[in-house]
């Protein structure tokens, strides 16, 4: 057979893809077929299908992509493909007409938007991937279909059956798994289920990787998910496509192999020598590395499990008790008898239809031992206990915790510690004396967990009993997984796959992943005792048990019945709490009876909840799914104390602040954030001024799922609600939208004069233009500095003008709203000072500690202060503390105002014993990241509970962690109420060595200037593996990425030989915000304290207006050493990255560049004028022999630390000048110089003068120095000269207001910058989660529209090892050398 063919392959991360195609592009031959871990034999065994049919002698060229295709490529001679690319040209061959293209495989989902060349053909004009934490992939609906025990095509089909698909979190699969799981315990059907999760998969899709993007028809809907009817039923709505404007076609699933063999078709004269089987077999795969974890080995303390522990005799009924734990994977049936001895249990799954199973487990429990018992209790828990309670006529009804605790406690009464993991919950029980004294479970965002393993494994082809541990067991160097989130773990586990790590590695891996997410994240540094039970299902797994006795060094015991023992503790509770009273179960018969579930849409209120029906024959019907009490049949009259509600008491005083009613213009006032906390204030300031206020809704589902479609960027779920808020209002058709930016608030504290909002909340008006269209609605954006009356006035005074009112008008209105403000106040704290004051001795009271647009409103706190109330607990709002008293030493570096009332209501409630916190935050809440670790420092010994809400909609995991949270505060050790704030001196920091943190090449010229200036100063090593590990194992992964590698950094450091604490010092500037990182240094000086390093001191100058004299004490010149240095290196680097990618012998560039620095900073150390070093540089860069500059320029910016950090960006300058493009990265210089300007401004705004003084002669002398060392080189460099920081801010205006200070202005205004000097594109880079990096992401779509689409890429980096990072820079270099090719022929 001749060579007439051309092969194609897609290796992705679950599945191996081969076509092959003819001249004529025809497709002869296509296969796929699933990797299961070993993507090498896979491929292998799918080209010896292939050749047993077609010769390989016959292919005349291949190509290749997929994430794992790089590694194979030269092996088997073939072609390699970006992905994105690729599907684009299957698209372009073979339906050109196409407009946008959803493509959705095993592990991630794209986006591409096509356009058309002048010759016809296919031009990529925007593209987006999911990221590294985004859900919505086929892996996913696999993972949902096992667990309902459907094949994947009844997923498919059932779907189609729903008409009202209840609503599903979709931003992640963690938590949309929670949403089902709470979807499944209130008996939703299955199909109502699987439509659910179609719905919030593409609603996902939309948001998340859509982004704001315009999917225009015709749309062609690709990859493996494409085979889903339920999912194409679902984009043609939330899209809302007609009938036709989507389209499946024929090859959708292997259209990147196609697309992969089209390239070697139509380049042949590029093509490789195709080397098959031969090659592959060559070339091997085994490029595994030792990853430094031991081997597991089999544990000793794992007890035998028996079926039962004695039988029930014949002679007469035994009298037992009934325990069933109802969860959300396994549901488990127990029958005890009065000495505890288990006489029949079962495990079994509950498959989505918890009462099946229950009634399963009765029906096989009845069976076995029905007749020979008499039931006295019946106790029922687990997250479907209420839902299962009603069902079975419970006597009791208690919160898993609780029920763990108490098995365990029977069965060791010595055990000190729980380990507990299931199938989607995992907790940590701390007990003294059998009693729960401390607990924490898994937040919604928290990976480790049962149902997990269940996915690898059977993703790796394995079975998850006896083979998972038996292949772990025998691994010789275990793979080092993610340890912060599921689908980080998967992750890594495709990156392991990809470098040929085998089965038992991955496997080994996995067990270790499992124990550190679980130690790092449920632990999370709370006291692990010496007797350790591990209990849950995952407890079977031997490698686990080993993973944990590794890592913590302790003996692990496993107890008999392990996967049952919330059954078992069930059951306790019940013959301890029956004393003798007749049961109200309902019998084992029970599981006979017929029953009907029935779903409505209750229209009281905007909230619209699908309330389910559940009728047994001959009962009343049950109701579950309501969001209020009206269909609630758990509640029950009772002789309880009723509580008042203080919440609605609070609601009612912000809302009943009487305001003339005229007939003016409307003016919308949106209950969102913090304009939610003042609206007395609001309402009467435009009510005095003529103005008709219309406030939004209540929080309401409705209105939260129009904030969500409409968020264009990651923020926090407050912030994506507020958008609902606006939508409210633009929906009413008000006149004006108020829409403030908040920047600082009045200081209620003396010493605390840093008053700032956070990022989101002061560039809420910038994220909202973004997101939403205002159409003909004027919005009203006043930028609100109210720190002190001076501000406070102008602020209003603006606000006034901009409203065309005179300046005595708005002064009387303002005076009217402060009173009507305070008014509020007042009421409030004499409200809680009466609360506070009928508290008895021994009464407890929980307060809702957070920001009040999270904790008082009904539509984001799940109304928990009602449910806490049910309880018998009174809940109060932190705004009844009298919190204005509290002494707030030590705590001067706190800038955030959330964070001030949030410590000081720790402090308050550490001193009342009878006060507990319940602190309500949010996934993505850059401030609570390091508030929590501060609160639970000032909170010392006193229990508090933390609450993690978000778009999920579940409520029965807040109300278990409550219900757990109060069993153990009966139990909980009296608390400290004295404790002293003392300033702490170590000596002059500057009399030790003082080690600087790696950061860029800057830090040595800094280092430098501390040697001139007499004092001892070290960079620290470059950050590696090994400090992301320490960093992580010493932070909540919640943090930003910089602070986990400053962190491992300065600890690696300690750990050094020759390490002086005496003589050692840190250097961590420090700040006043918005962003996180003027709160590093605090956090480091936490760490070391617990690391017993108090003595080390942390240099942290302010990087405000006091930083002149905070640096001052080292000599006048520091700073200006500091600034020659800083702007040395960054010459220098400009000078490497406009030679490297041109230099005609590799490394000539790096050589000159590495010497020149080293010359550098000895000239700064000695004190002598960098220039001449420069110059000497510069000609030694223009003697290298280069090629011609025909590349793309790509602008770089973004969050300075990672912008600047080869490690923390993986190299992004050499991974784009590798793929065909020159860098240019801003400065850091220009980081320097904007501080100035805004120390400048703090100087002005506060009237400190003489810093005032000090700024204006810095900026001089920077100017004066850049001017000197720049004007030397006369243009030799095209990105040499830089705009005055007054130009940048200029240009970022449109966008983003100079008032919200920090790296997003500047990022937005030096991208402009980057674009007007002829970049073919621009590179966002920033760490995952980090709140000005995502602003700025937001704000560059923005940008980018008003600037001929160029080419736009925001990466976030977490320091795991993704490859869909270098697939999406793959393409977007792709992209930029297009756009350049255009405008270049625009020019000619």
């Amino acid at each position: 057979m001749g060579r007439n063919f051309y092969l194609g392959i897609d290796i992705g991360s679950v599945t191996v893809k081969v076509v092959l195609l003819d001249a004529r592009a025809r497709v002869h031959w296509e296969r796929y077929t699933r990797i299961k871990g070993d993507p090498a034999s896979s491929l292998t065994q799918e080209l010896a299908q292939l050749s047993s049919h077609y010769p390989e002698d016959g292919i005349r060229a291949a190509g290749i992509t997929g994430s794992g295709g790089k590694q194979v490529a030269d092996a088997i001679g073939a072609r390699f493909m970006n992905e994105i690319l690729a599907q684009s040209g299957f698209v372009g061959r073979f339906h050109p007409a196409a407009r946008t293209v959803i493509e959705m495989g095993g592990e991630d989902a794209k986006l591409i938007v096509l356009g058309r060349e002048s010759g016809g053909e296919a031009r990529i004009e925007d593209f987006s991937m999911n990221a590294a934490c985004a859900a919505g992939t086929g892996s996913f609906l696999d993972q949902q279909a096992n667990r309902l025990h459907l094949t994947i095509e009844e997923f498919s089909s059932i779907a189609l059956r729903s008409e009202n698909p209840p609503r599903v979190a979709g931003r992640c699969s963690v938590f949309a798994k929670s949403d089902m799981i709470h979807l499944q315990q209130i008996a939703t059907p299955d199909h109502d289920i699987v439509a659910g999760l179609c719905y919030a998969m593409a609603r996902n899709f939309k948001a998340t990787i859509g982004r704001g993007k315009k999917f225009l028809a015709p749309v062609l809907f690709l990859g493996g998910v494409a085979a889903n009817l339920g999912m194409r039923r679902a984009f043609s709505d939330v899209l809302g496509l007609s009938d036709g404007e989507m389209t499946v076609p024929d090859h959708f699933h292997t259209s990147g192999a196609i697309g992969a063999a089209l390239s070697a078709l139509n380049a042949p004269e590029s093509a490789l020598r195709y080397r098959g089987l031969a090659g592959l077999k060559e070339a091997g795969t085994d490029s595994r590395a030792p990853s430094g974890a031991s081997p597991l080995s089999m544990p000793a303390n794992v007890m035998p499990n028996p079926e039962q522990d004695a039988a029930p005799g014949a002679d007469g009924l035994i009298e037992a008790y009934l325990g069933v734990d109802v969860g959300s994977v396994s549901t488990n049936v127990v029958v005890i008898d009065r000495q505890m001895r288990v006489l029949s249990k079962r495990y079994l799954p509950t498959a989505g239809r918890p009462i099946e199973a229950v009634k399963q487990g009765l029906a096989e429990v009845g069976a076995e031992v029905g007749d020979r018992v008499r039931i006295m209790g019946a106790c029922t828990t687990g997250s479907g206990r209420y839902l299962t309670g009603d069902m079975i006529g419970a006597d009791a009804v208690r919160n898993e915790i609780t029920a763990q605790a108490t098995a365990a406690a029977e069965i060791d009464p010595a055990v000190d510690t729980i380990f507990e993991i299931g199938g989607q919950d995992s907790k940590f029980i701390s007990l003294d004396n059998g009693a729960v004294v401390d607990f924490e479970m898994n937040k919604a965002c928290a990976a480790g967990t049962g149902s997990f393993l269940e996915e690898q494994a059977e993703r790796l082809g394995i079975r998850i009993k006896q083979e998972f541990e038996e292949k772990a067991l025998k691994a010789a160097s275990p793979c080092r997984l993610g340890e912060r989130c599921t689908v980080f773990m998967e992750s890594d586990l495709v990156h392991f796959m990809n470098k040929g790590a085998g089965v038992e590695e991955l496997t080994a891996g996995l067990a270790y992943s499992i124990v550190h997410n679980y130690l790092q994240k449920v632990v999370a540094g709370k006291r692990v005792g010496s007797r350790i039970f591990f209990q849950g299902g995952v407890a079977a797994n031997k490698a686990v048990v080993s993973a944990f006795e590794q890592v913590t060094g302790k003996a692990i015991t496993v107890p008999p019945h392990h996967e049952v023992t919330g059954a078992i503790g069930a059951a306790i509770i019940a013959m301890r709490e029956q004393n003798g009273r007749p049961s109200t179960f309902k019998g084992f018969d029970l599981s006979k009876r017929a029953y009907t579930v029935k779903a409505f849409e209750c229209a009281e209120c905007a909230n619209r909840c699908t309330v389910r029906k559940v009728s047994f024959e001959g009962e009343e019907p049950l109701f579950y799914g309501s969001r209020c009490e009206k269909y609630d049949v758990r509640k029950k009259a009772s002789d309880r104390q009723v509580l008042p509600d203080l919440f609605a008491e609070r609601e009612r005083m912000l809302l009943d602040t009487p305001v003339p009613e005229k007939g003016g213009k409307t003016i919308g006032i949106p209950r969102m954030l913090y304009v939610s906390d003042y609206l007395p204030f609001w309402k009467t300031f435009f009510a005095e001024l003529g103005y008709r206020v219309v406030l939004s809704d209540r929080t309401n589902r409705t209105l939260v799922n129009k904030g969500l479609e409409a968020t264009s960027a990651e923020t926090c779920f407050p912030a994506k609600v507020a958008l609902g808020h606006l939508q409210d209002l633009l929906d009413k058709g008000v006149d004006l939208l108020f829409l403030p930016s908040y920047i600082r608030f009045p200081v209620a504290y003396q010493k605390l004069t840093g008053t700032q909002a956070c990022p989101y909340v002061q560039a809420f008006p910038y994220l909202a233009r973004a997101s939403l269209s205002f159409g003909n609605t004027r919005t009203l954006e006043p930028v609100l500095q109210l720190q002190d009356r001076r501000h406070f006035i102008k602020s209003m005074r603006d606000l006034g003008k901009a409203l065309g009112k005179r300046g005595r008008i708005v002064l009387r209105a303002m005076h009217r709203a402060e009173r009507a403000q305070k008014e509020f106040a007042r009421s409030a704290e004499a409200r809680g000072n009466e609360v506070l004051g009928s508290l008895r001795e021994d009464e407890k009271a929980l307060v809702l500690i957070g920001r009040n647009y999270n904790t008082s409103d009904t539509g984001l706190n799940m109304n928990l202060p009602a449910k806490i109330r049910d309880l018998g607990i009174q809940a109060i709002p932190m705004d009844f503390l009298p919190l204005h008293d509290v002494a707030m030493d030590g705590l001067e570096d706190m800038y955030w105002r959330s964070g001030q009332r949030i410590l000081a209501a720790g402090r308050f409630m550490r001193e009342h014993p009878n006060l507990y916190p319940v602190y309500i935050t949010n996934f993505g809440c850059g401030p609570d990241s390091f508030i929590t670790h501060f609160f639970k420092d000032e909170a010392g010994d006193k229990p508090f509970l933390q609450l993690e809400i978000d778009e999920h909609s579940a409520d029965a995991g807040a109300v278990t962690r409550i219900e757990a949270f109060l069993d153990s505060l009966k139990h909980a050790p009296a608390v400290s109420l004295v404790r002293t704030f003392e300033v702490r001196t170590n000596g002059s920091p500057y009399r030790k060595k003082v080690h600087l943190p790696p950061m860029t090449d800057h830090a040595y010229a800094i280092s430098a200037a501390f040697k001139a200036c007499g004092v001892e100063a070290e960079v620290l090593p470059e950050s590696d593996d090994e400090t992301l590990r320490i960093g992580k194992e010493h932070s909540s992964g919640r943090e930003c990425y910089p602070l986990a590698l400053t962190t491992g950094d300065m600890i690696k450091a300690t750990r050094r030989p020759g390490f002086d604490p005496e003589r050692s010092a840190f250097f961590m500037p420090s700040g006043k915000g918005p962003c996180r990182f003027g709160q590093y240094n605090r956090y480091h000086r936490l760490v070391l304290d617990q690391l017993g390093l108090e003595q080390v001191p942390i240099l942290s100058p302010s990087q405000d207006e006091t930083l002149y004299r905070d640096v001052g004490v080292l000599g006048k010149d520091f700073s200006l050493l500091c600034w020659k240095g800083t702007l040395g290196v960054d010459m220098l680097q400009k000078a490497l990255w406009e030679h490297r990618p041109h230099e005609k012998r590799t490394g000539e560039a790096d050589r000159v560049y590495g010497e020149a620095l080293r010359k550098l900073t000895d000239a700064i150390e000695q004190r002598q004028e960098p220039l001449p070093v420069l110059q000497e540089a510069y000609r030694e860069f223009n003697a290298i022999e280069c090629n011609e500059r025909d590349r793309p320029v790509i602008g770089v910016v973004g969050e300075i630390y990672i912008r600047a950090n080869r490690y923390g960006n993986e190299n992004i300058v050499r991974q784009i000048e590798k793929l065909g493009g020159e860098a240019w990265v801003a400065p850091i210089s220009e980081w320097l110089a904007y501080l100035n300007v805004t120390a400048k401004g703090a100087a002005r705004m506060n009237r400190a003068w003489g810093d005032l003084f000090k700024s204006h002669v810095a900026g001089w002398v920077q100017e004066r120095e850049e001017h000197k060392m720049v004007s030397s080189f006369n243009g030799s460099l095209r990105s040499l000269h830089e705009p005055r920081i007054s130009e940048t801010l200029r240009a970022a205006a449109p966008y983003v207001h100079h008032s919200f200070e920090g790296e997003t202005v500047l990022s937005v205004g030096k991208a402009i910058d980057y674009i007007k000097r002829g970049v073919s594109g621009i590179v966002n880079v920033m760490p995952f989660t980090c709140m000005p990096g995502t602003i700025a992401g937001a704000l560059l779509k923005r940008v980018r529209e008003d600037f001929d689409n160029i080419p736009l890429l925001s990466i976030a980096y977490e320091g795991q090892k993704d490859s869909q990072t270098l697939t999406r820079l793959e393409a977007f270099m792709h992209q930029a050398k297009g756009y350049r090719e255009a405008k270049q022929e625009i020019k000619s």
